[in-house]
């Protein structure tokens, strides 16, 4: 993870015997200073984090085989989220046994609206990127322009093969919660609703891509009067919103099937609410196997991603990536596991 002390060039100098002057004229590629001074110094730099790097030293290839940089690149909401918190347990763990250094970056919406970089991308040219959290498409396009290693945890919701020159990383989604959803056929429901922001990222348009596709092969089509779902980039379900959206149903399914464990909770409560039960009046899934699926009264029916795992995976494919830039891009999926519970 990022250091937590600024390093500055009297750090660079301590750890490596030198003065603080022949650091600093090392770091802005000083012609007068030997070079084999300046490799050691530019290592030690680049070990330690430091950010301010002259640009001819930043583009080199002595700075090309030392950079181990990766910047995570995230949404302050994602900070302290429990799931991204297990996620990154396993990312930071990889990426050390790998020799690289991992600083995350939280990008404000209006820095992402104006196509801005972090400024990290100006002091010090990250070896590797990786986003978590849907971003803008056009975000996404311009961070896979810049040519550096990338990886995409997740990304827009309209993403097409190719469309992007990066690496991307998702659960199974699809093929998941089809199987979710065919089980709550042959439980009996022939009235299921789907639950989730379909439109924010592609992780949820395939889970509800897998809802759709169980029901046609069971004869049957989603009803959208019976679901919660919009498709807009930026919208997430609030519990007044869910709550709104329920009361106004004509006729309410006998399951619904939520997007992720967090909506599943908040509609659970709407549902109570409402005077209904669970299961006895509405069955209910979710889908990421949080702490909460199983403390819950009664405990939830999910799909568990295996968070860690994931981390390390996407510190793999990172490494691997910074060091084989010209290979194809790839899309790796991570298999999950269906936990049916009481709900």
């Amino acid at each position: 993870m990022s250091h937590k002390t600024k390093v500055t060039q009297q750090h660079i100098a301590d750890a490596l015997g030198l003065s603080r002057n022949t650091v600093s004229k090392a770091l802005n590629n000083d012609p007068g200073l030997r070079e084999d001074t300046k490799r050691r110094v530019l290592q030690k730099a680049v070990e330690l984090g430091y950010m301010k790097i002259h640009h001819e030293l930043a583009s080199s290839e002595a700075y090309a085989a030392e950079n181990r940089l990766v910047a995570l690149l995230t949404h302050s909401d994602y900070m302290g989220n429990p799931y991204w918190m297990s996620f990154l347990k396993g990312l930071n763990a990889t990426l050390k046994e790998a020799g690289c250094t991992l600083t995350m970056t939280i990008v404000d919406m209006e820095e992402e609206r104006q196509l801005l970089l972090p400024g990290l991308f100006h002091q010090q040219k990250p070896a590797g990127v990786i986003t978590i959290g849907p971003f803008l498409p056009e975000y996404y396009e311009m961070i896979a322009s810049t040519g550096t290693a990338s990886l995409f945890i997740d990304t827009h919701a309209d993403y097409k093969p190719g469309d992007l020159k990066c690496d991307i990383l998702l659960a199974d989604n699809k093929h998941s919660v089809h199987k979710l959803t065919s089980k709550l056929i042959e439980k009996g429901h022939r009235n299921i609703g789907f639950v989730g922001d379909i439109g924010s990222c592609l992780s949820y348009r395939e889970r509800w891509e897998g809802f759709q596709l169980a029901l046609r092969e069971h004869g049957m089509e989603a009803d959208e009067e019976c679901c919660i779902i919009n498709r807009m980039q930026r919208h997430y379900y609030t519990e007044e919103e869910l709550r709104e959206a329920f009361r106004a149903m004509k006729r309410k399914p006998t399951a619904f099937v939520c997007v992720n464990d967090a909506i599943a909770l908040e509609i659970m409560t709407v549902i109570r609410q409402s005077g209904l039960s669970i299961p006895g009046d509405i069955a209910l899934t979710g889908f990421d196997n949080i702490a909460e699926s199983i403390l819950v009264q009664p405990s939830l029916t999910t799909v568990h991603v295996p968070k860690e795992e994931m981390g390390m995976r996407a510190g793999d494919q990172i490494v691997w990536r910074m060091d084989h830039p010209k290979r194809p891009h790839e899309m790796i999926r991570l298999d999950v596991e269906l936990i049916w519970r009481e709900s």
